[in-house]
């Protein structure tokens, strides 16, 4: 079965770079991105080592930004572009790239069990389905068929509202289309790049291999070829693996599992607790497990058939026996990461068996309304690209008051400026990237050294406490928050302080006396105020 695969990427030769960026285009601009520095998505901790190494701005500054890095590869093509290329438009070309990559491996996989048959209608139709299914956000209960159609369980994904590492993980798809024609040595680096992007796919490009590894011994009965395979694997995973291992070794056991417990269990438990992202997920996870099932029958006579087979049982077992010993260290490795490329291939494969099957079954009245069918499929995608791309373009826009004080900062952002900012208010995630100027801590991006860890947590404590006092504004509330401000502004060296809401017009000059600051604002509008921390006579 092999050959199908030789004979779709043949059919697509004659323009082949012009397909894969038209492929591309509309495939993305049907998905859309966040905009860069902008969304309150996973970029903002992503980007920190790489844009702060590059010079962007004051981050080099920022204590997060010089703790240890998790993401070396990502960091290094992060500021390779912001040094070199243009650094906003580049991400938003990467992204598209990989969405292009996606498609046509989504495509061949479906090709492989199904053969497209060189129909154009059949690609056509095929298409507009695959595009509908990422996109159009029919619910169902609690089921998204935009979202969890192609999203794993526990709120993981390949694909998501930005370019990220996590996006690398469609090259772990790509790896399987060229594991099914039999080009498992092409296939074993794909997973390599994957993992080395970003390290939390160490694991599924280890269980793929063993798949492909499984699959040789089956299919081949060539003992040494699986050896090499693994061979391979290792040597190009090894770099990756000794980094993250030797790096991040733990400081002391107790440590390490301070650190470890408080990320699994208070930082990600949405990722990380079977227990918290079953309840959560409510039916979800059930029905793209069972999505998975289906799949998984329907490939049961091809060599996909081993390569989905073997990461979906370990993945039930791994999360079945976590819920049984609620193990720390299998919670924080995250073993059902690997259902973000079991869930989309499985839809995808439920969607060409659906549409295969019609044109098998009314050839006749497809063959009859051809042209309205293209059309209709053209018009499909056309509306869903159109609809896209507005909500592209009107995403750029900045009327939000949080984006007005933080333009406002970024204006008037300069070196050896510290801002303490509400560590949980979702509109703040962005404030760093947005702005360029460091700040003192949030709850979206934490270090993974051990020790590192802790010292994040003890400034994530001290900022709550700061603004939780904030939100009861008495007389003794606010001498506390005061106190308090003072602590964290001459331990940490802060210059500012941005206050929302009720906590708006906090007074610090003379609390009982006992100030040695005070606090000038020099921005307001409706939801905030940014004050400057200015140091004043004991």
């Amino acid at each position: 079965m092999g050959t199908k695969l030789n004979s779709f990427f043949e059919h697509q030769k004659s323009g082949s770079i012009l397909k894969f960026i038209l492929v591309s285009l509309i495939f993305g601009l049907a998905y859309t991105q966040d905009p860069i520095y902008n969304s309150v998505e996973n970029q903002n901790t992503k980007f920190l080592h790489g844009l702060a190494n590059a010079g962007y701005a004051f981050l080099n500054e920022d204590w997060v930004a010089n703790t240890i890095d998790p993401l070396p590869a990502f960091t290094w093509l992060v500021q390779t572009t912001y040094e070199y290329i243009h650094p906003e438009y580049m991400f938003y070309v990467y992204y598209f790239c990989l969405f292009g990559i996606y498609v046509y491996s989504m495509f061949a996989i479906v090709d492989y069990v199904f053969n497209f048959n060189k129909s154009q209608l059949k690609y056509l139709v095929y298409f507009a389905a695959f595009v509908v299914i990422h996109t159009v956000h029919l619910k169902i209960f609690e089921f998204d068929t935009g979202i969890d159609l192609h999203y794993g369980v526990a709120l993981q994904y390949i694909l998501g509202p930005v370019f990220q590492p996590s996006t690398f993980g469609v090259l772990l798809v790509c790896s399987i289309y060229y594991a099914l024609d039999c080009k498992y040595y092409s296939a074993v680096c794909l997973t390599a790049i994957a993992a080395t992007f970003h390290p939390a796919y160490l694991v599924s490009a280890g269980i793929l291999t063993f798949s492909y590894q499984i699959t040789i011994l089956v299919r081949e009965k060539n003992i040494l070829k699986a050896i090499s395979v693994g061979l391979l694997s290792l040597a190009l995973i090894l770099p990756v693996y000794s980094y993250m291992s030797l790096t991040f070794t733990p400081t002391t056991p107790e440590i390490w599992h301070q650190a470890q417990d408080f990320i699994v269990r208070i930082r990600v438990p949405h990722h990380s607790l079977p227990q918290v992202w079953l309840k959560q997920d409510g039916y979800k996870s059930y029905i793209q497990a069972l999505l998975v099932i289906v799949a998984l029958w329907i490939v049961r006579k091809t060599n996909l058939f081993l390569i989905l087979l073997i990461p979906f049982v370990l993945t039930v077992a791994s999360t079945i026996v976590q819920l049984i010993v609620d193990s720390d260290t299998i919670a924080f490795i995250a073993p059902w990461r690997m259902s973000i490329f079991l869930v989309p291939i499985s839809s995808s494969i439920i969607l060409g068996k659906i549409v295969f099957s019609a044109f098998d079954k009314y050839q006749v009245s497809i063959a009859k309304y051809q042209q309205r069918i293209t059309r209709l499929s053209i018009a499909i995608i056309s509306i869903i690209v159109i609809a896209g791309t507005v909500d592209q373009i009107l995403s750029f826009g900045y009327g939000k008051t949080s984006n007005q004080m933080i333009d406002f900062v970024k204006e008037q952002r300069q070196s050896g400026q510290t801002y303490l900012v509400p560590p949980d208010l979702e509109s703040m995630k962005k404030f760093r990237l947005r702005t360029g100027v460091p700040i003192f801590i949030n709850d979206k991006t934490h270090p993974y050294k051990d020790t590192e860890v802790l010292e994040w947590i003890n400034r994530l404590g001290q900022a709550r406490e700061f603004y939780l006092m904030g939100d009861k504004p008495n007389g003794m509330a606010t001498l506390r928050s005061c106190q308090l401000l003072d602590n964290l502004a001459a331990k940490y060296s802060l210059t500012h302080l941005v206050l929302y809401k009720e906590q708006r017009n906090l007074k610090c000059d003379k609390p009982n006396g006992m100030a040695t600051l005070s606090l000038k604002p020099v921005f307001n509008n409706k939801s905030y105020q940014v004050l400057q921390i200015e140091k004043s006579p004991s």
